[in-house]
């Protein structure tokens, strides 16, 4: 496997000016990044409805374990439900095309062009598993105002081994351990960064980081994925000196709240003579634009993009090298929920409803408490009356003793209820208030949410119209996600696959004629997806009701004998039966198509054995036919004579 890599000595001066000039871009982008710190933990907190446990909480909670009858303070799930609210919109609009990515020409390729590349872009969608990718590139979108979504192009290479028993040529029976290589997927991959991993250049908004001069990412690789790398020729001879620059210290941010995976950079006991390399680094990768012959790797004077690796300590470099793709971007795409222009960082929707979520928890548990407060008896005692003892303990069926000088007198004289009125009676009314707010603020009411405002039934047409209205807002929302995130993700897709995809596979059609064809087949190869595609945009509306859809072409077709002639014969009702049999979820009603073929080929086909005829009940009293056998052309040519002879009885 040829090098992709430069070799850049660990000791040499090139190493230590090329590990100073990352070191000042890391610096510069960390201080644009913390920036966000605690609006992202603070995010995370509100989505999982996490509080942080005060001092009365945690006395509260030690005296709830021990069986007392205690609360506690809670959060309402409020940001969380907005947050899956408007997912569940997004991945509807975006994942409910078939396919996904659909393409158009840019400047006049054929419709067979648009199909080959669409069948190898879905392909990779599918089998590459980008469809999970985008899920999470779509909910950290909402979550964190960003998602961060990479890609890259992997030929996959398999290696398994096995117990075979083979003869040796004294024909003796041995046991031997084989070893077999395979190449697997090859395509684009997708793959989630986390925003606490990314660093862009801070000069620049984050939805224009492509215009930055860099950008970082922290990546945590085991041993076997390093090995991986450098038998690629991704990395250099460097890798053997990663003992060297290993901290035991995850340096990782984010809420204590979300349980992350644990990275351990050591799974050694001792430092015996086989522990030979760590069983895992973690590095840094920087996309850096740089003039090569400025950083000493090269005469170039104009900006490339270059890859280059580096230990988070910023001790040794593992891996330099020109970036490589022909479509000249970072192979990063970022997702944003918020139409901003300006700022450095969007909002997510639990900042953006931070405050009507801080509102609706101080309403609820102010208004626990107060009913907790009255539901405790409180009581006002003359304790020269009463003994104090038997007051404090309470309970039901108590027994309160009176002290040898109040034998007689009075009871009622003796106590007295404090009476306590629930003066948060209206926060109930006011967390309702506080749930429209929130509505009108984020554009996700109750029919987004799956829930229908009020009491009286709803007829199928008033819940339409009231779902049309309340995603307005989303729509925007969605069409500029297409247009800012999507599109440019696709068009690297294309140049990706144009640059690399070098066979010639038979794939499965995708869009609206496979539909009508059926599970077909085409023929890609490279000269078949040569040209300029665009991506049609998302419109950003819901799918439409595809059984109100199959409904109403029923109608259609039930008046299908009162059409004039010419409206009936200038449609193919066959087709269009079809479709909207797939609208309305049967999906494989193209399998019972009847297929009708010219004579001649029928002939030809009877006399090769693969048509035969259909089995027919003989007239009572009739003889018996004998049986036609395939591929005898005789015996078939009788039979096609006989299924005629019938036909035309039948008219």
């Amino acid at each position: 496997m040829p090098k992709m890599t430069l070799e850049i000595d660990a000791d040499s001066p090139l190493h230590r000016k090329i590990a100073g000039r990352l070191n000042s871009r890391y610096s510069l982008a960390n201080q644009g990044q913390q920036l966000r710190h605690t609006k992202w933990q603070e995010a995370e907190e509100l989505t999982l409805a996490f509080l942080p446990e005060s001092e009365a909480d945690a006395n509260r909670r030690s005296r709830r374990i021990s069986g007392e009858p205690v609360y506690t303070t809670i959060q309402v799930p409020y940001s969380y439900a907005l947050l899956m609210s408007a997912h569940t919109y997004w991945t509807s609009v975006f994942f409910s095309r078939s396919p996904i990515h659909q393409f158009a020409g840019r400047h006049g390729e054929g419709e067979m062009q648009t199909q080959a590349m669409e069948a190898l872009i879905g392909y990779q969608v599918e089998v590459g598993c980008a469809l999970g990718p985008y899920y999470i590139w779509l909910y950290d979108a909402g979550k964190y105002g960003c998602g961060i979504l990479g890609h890259y192009w992997e030929v996959e290479k398999l290696h398994y081994g096995a117990l075979v028993e083979m003869q040796d040529e004294s024909g003796k029976t041995s046991l031997y351990q084989t070893t077999q290589e395979v190449e697997g997927y090859a395509g684009n991959r997708c793959y989630n960064i986390s925003p606490w991993d990314f660093w862009p250049d801070p000069r620049v908004p984050l939805k224009r980081f492509q215009d930055g001069e860099f950008c970082i990412v922290r990546r945590r690789l085991g041993w076997n994925q390093i090995l991986r790398r450098q038998d690629a020729g991704y990395f250099n001879s460097n890798v053997k000196k990663l003992k060297q620059h290993i901290t035991d210290k995850d340096m990782r941010s984010g809420s204590t709240a979300l349980e992350r995976p644990i990275f351990y950079t050591s799974l050694y006991e001792d430092e015996g003579e086989f522990k030979t390399h760590p069983s895992g680094a973690v590095f840094l990768e920087y996309y850096v634009e740089l003039v090569p012959k400025e950083w000493d790797l090269g005469s170039t004077t104009f900006p490339q993009k270059w890859c280059i690796t580096i230990t988070e300590d910023h001790g040794i470099i593992v891996g330099a090298s020109p970036l490589g793709y022909a479509h000249c971007k970072f192979p990063f795409d970022v997702l944003e929920s918020e139409v901003e222009g300006y700022g450095l960082f969007a909002r997510g929707i639990p900042q953006i409803g931070q405050p009507i979520q801080q509102t609706m928890d101080w309403l609820i548990n102010t208004h626990f408490y107060n009913v907790r407060a009255a539901l405790n008896n409180q009581f006002i005692v003359d304790p020269s009356k009463l003994v104090v003892k038997d007051v404090q303990k309470g309970g039901p069926g108590f027994i309160w003793r009176l002290r040898p000088e109040a034998y007689g007198t009075d009871l009622t004289k003796m106590f007295m209820q404090v009476p306590v009125s629930d003066v948060t009676r209206s926060h109930l009314a006011d967390f309702q208030a506080m749930l429209g707010i929130g509505e009108r603020t984020l554009g996700i009411n109750d029919q987004i949410m799956g829930a229908l405002q009020g009491t009286q039934r709803k007829t199928a047409t008033e819940v339409r119209t009231t779902t049309g209205f309340g995603i307005n807002r989303q729509k925007t929302i969605t069409e500029y996600m297409s247009a800012t995130g999507f599109s440019p993700h696709a068009q690297k897709l294309v140049q990706t696959s144009q640059q690399y995809y070098d066979a010639s596979a038979k794939l499965r059609r995708v869009g609206s004629l496979a539909q009508e064809a059926g599970a077909g087949f085409i023929q890609v190869s490279p000269e078949d997806i040569t040209g300029f595609f665009d991506l049609i945009p998302v419109d950003g509306t819901l799918p439409i009701d595809r059984m109100a859809q199959a409904n109403l072409w029923k109608e259609i077709m039930g008046t299908l004998r009162m059409m004039p002639p010419q409206v009936a014969m200038g449609y193919d009702w066959m087709r269009i039966f079809g479709w909207v049999a797939s609208i309305a979820g049967l999906k494989n009603i193209n399998n019972f198509r009847v297929q009708v073929m010219p004579n001649a080929q029928l002939q030809q086909q009877a006399q090769a054995g693969n048509v035969i005829p259909m089995p027919t009940r003989p007239p009572p009293g009739a003889a018996l036919p004998s049986p036609v056998e395939p591929g005898n052309s005789a015996s078939t040519q009788a039979g096609l004579n006989a299924l005629a002879q019938e036909g035309s009885e039948y008219g």
